[in-house]
């Protein structure tokens, strides 16, 4: 155990070199991290320590290894649930399949439009927090039923009965998702995470593969995970953890109860004279949790600091004032010799309007947003366009704007000629597609322009039905566009509608291909990077979940809005409750009391984590109102610097 920066991580490989040195086949362990980026960056640590050592390495997350025991066990799971079907394996299900899945199981339940009508919710909305309540009972081992039931008896006698009836009906519609994903061998991770649980810990060929096991950052674990270290005790020779004071923020984390297992299970050793923080900053952390919850309790002797850190304020009537008074403290820093990399913005969500009045005034800026819905690009737009206008079976036709999009990305037209292009090929009434003939200003439109415009409608009018819907794709790009792409983004864009149609047809066969762009074009299925940025080059700019995940530290940080109540957001969400869905939930009525020392302890580990991972500043930077004008009425600055106070007078 030990704060976060500390070395925990580093004593998780220190703990598997030890093994491998006593001659341990590397196969016999398994190495569980928290993402496929540590992962990856424990394996190059390994690698450049030895190249001797050949695998295979088992270093993976917990959701990648509930995945491939699935995989490797599933006859035997399949004869233990006959609603599977009896093939190779199972399919995985991402949030927007899963999100998809949920639509479709739902869809004919009689029910649910008259309980969700009134909740101020849109149709992918309700999905998204349906799969999310999956996705944190099946985490947990709960059955189906069981979400429903507790979800309703949490919420408080004195709120919105509709709301409660509400909250009942999810324990149908999980169970109709599940039920789904099983006659269709698709589950969504939540179902993956309770299968496993339920029918692969059991299995005694499971733990045959297995010696020594090593999890980095417990604290995060479910309660799935959980009951795996505890039959670990009985099967494996060894298990080591690391446990991060101050961590465990993911849905479905139980810290406490983690917790409680290592120091009645295992032999506890503190981390306690190495730590990246500051011991100033580290105590301001510890002061700071204490303020916002006085249970807040943890087994390490607190570092003793010479200095106190100094908690400075910026202040501005409206939050782009705010980021004005800000933008001047930081180019200070940057006049002093500070390179910008060593330097935090962190905020309570990600603002488009904060992030990008950043950009434009200081260097070297990164944000750290979630990846943007695929159907957000135009490019992605135009492809879409593109694959109802070859297959006009499907009974779609594009609109004047679309069409527009669609000859201006592929056929590189600025604005007016795309415009003067589309209005005089698109017939709207007669729902069809004009030749080059029927433009009437060709000389603005350009001759070269229109013999490459009826090139693109004479193959989108003979194209006829490939094998699937990403061959469809990949053929459009390499006959229309690969010539005018050269940037990357592109690339990677196409690259993820091609594996977005990939997935779906794997996952549902039997849906037709339209059922897929409507998918895409709710906003459910997000784009994607596969390239890494290195962040120790930016000014970086994130909230303190992501910044935190990503293991991130710095010389300064900035809490932007921290006045903004969202730094402390409700646990009730309109249709569920991750704290009621995991095993740390007591049973009890989770009403306001509840909710308000809920998000508090999530606060106070979170904003020590913060402390960790900073040494030498930290500015609160506030507005008297938010961006819709309303008067900000959150105390979490107020409690800080009580928390400061409090530490320069003991």
């Amino acid at each position: 155990m030990g704060w976060a920066g500390s070395g925990l991580t580093q004593a998780c490989v220190d703990r598997y070199l030890d093994l491998l040195r006593a001659g341990t086949d590397p196969g016999r362990i398994l190495f569980l991290v928290r993402s496929q980026r540590q992962a990856e960056g424990v394996l190059r640590r390994l690698q450049q320590l030895s190249s001797s050592w050949v695998g295979p390495w088992r270093i993976e997350t917990f959701l990648q290894r509930v995945g491939r025991s699935l995989a490797d066990h599933w006859p035997q799971v399949c004869e233990r649930v006959p609603q599977l079907p009896r093939s190779f394996e199972p399919i995985p299900l991402a949030k927007d399949l899963a999100q998809f899945l949920c639509g479709r199981a739902c869809a004919l339940c009689p029910r649910h439009g008259e309980v969700f009508a009134d909740l101020g919710l849109e149709e992918f909305q309700i999905w998204d927090q349906i799969s999310s309540a999956a996705y944190i009972a099946g985490a947990s081992g709960l059955a189906a039923e069981a979400v429903g039931s507790r979800l309703a008896a949490a919420w408080p006698a004195e709120g919105d009965p509709g709301r409660a009836e509400a909250l009942q009906a999810m324990g149908c519609c999980v169970e109709r998702l599940w039920e789904v994903g099983l006659r269709l061998g698709s589950l969504d991770f939540g179902l993956q995470i309770r299968l496993f649980g339920e029918h692969i810990l059991p299995l005694a060929e499971f733990w045959q593969e297995w010696d020594h096991l090593i999890v980095d950052q417990a604290e995060d674990s479910c309660g799935v995970a959980l009951g795996f270290y505890r039959q670990g005790q009985a099967h494996l020779q060894s298990q080591f953890f690391s446990y991060t004071i101050g961590g465990g923020v993911s849905l479905t984390g139980i810290p406490e109860a983690v917790a409680r297992f290592l120091r009645e299970n295992t032999q506890v050793q503190l981390l306690e004279g190495s730590y990246r923080g500051s011991a100033g900053m580290i105590r301001l952390g510890l002061q700071i949790a204490r303020v916002l919850d006085p249970r807040f309790d943890h087994p390490l002797t607190e570092p003793l600091a010479e200095r106190l850190p100094r908690v400075q304020v910026l202040e501005g009537e409206t939050q782009f004032a705010a980021v004005e008074a800000m933008v001047a403290q930081i180019r200070q820093l940057l006049r002093a010799g500070i390179p910008a990399s060593r330097i935090a913005v962190l905020l309570p969500r990600m603002d488009a309007g904060v992030s990008l009045s950043l950009q434009e005034q200081l260097p070297e800026v990164l944000p750290i947003a979630p990846f943007p819905a695929l159907i957000r690009y135009p490019l992605v737009r135009a492809l879409l366009t593109a694959a109802e206008v070859a297959h006009p079976e499907w009974g779609a036709f594009p609109t004047l704007p679309a069409w527009r999009l669609l000859l201006g990305r592929v056929l590189d037209l600025d604005p007016i000629r795309a415009a003067l292009l589309a209005e005089d090929t698109l017939d709207p009434v007669g729902r069809s597609l004009r030749p080059k003939t029927a433009v009437r200003q060709p000389e603005r439109v350009g001759f070269a322009n229109l013999e490459r415009y009826q090139k693109l409608l004479d193959w989108l009018r003979s194209y006829r039905g490939g094998p699937s819907l990403a061959a469809f794709f990949q053929r459009f790009f390499a006959e229309h566009l690969a010539q005018g792409m050269d940037l990357p983004q592109d690339q990677e864009l196409l690259q993820a509608l091609i594996d977005a149609a990939q997935r779906f047809r794997r996952a549902f066969p039997a849906e037709e291909d339209r059922a897929f762009l409507a998918m895409i074009r709710s906003g459910q299925t997000p784009s994607n990077s596969r390239f890494e940025p290195d962040y120790s080059r930016y000014l970086v700019v994130a909230t303190p979940v992501a910044y935190i995940n990503r293991g991130l530290q710095a010389d300064y940080q900035f809490w932007f809005d921290i006045t903004n109540p969202l730094w402390s957001r409700s646990l009730w969400r309109v249709l569920y409750n991750s704290r009621v869905l995991t095993p740390e939930w007591d049973g009890e009525v989770f009403n306001a009391a509840q909710d308000l020392q809920a998000r508090h302890q999530i606060l106070a580990r979170t904003l020590l984590n913060l402390c960790c991972r900073t040494r030498k500043g930290l500015w609160l930077v506030r507005s008297t109102f938010n961006y819709r004008g309303e008067e900000n009425t959150g105390m979490l600055d107020y409690l800080i610097l009580k928390a400061a106070k409090a530490m320069a007078t003991a």
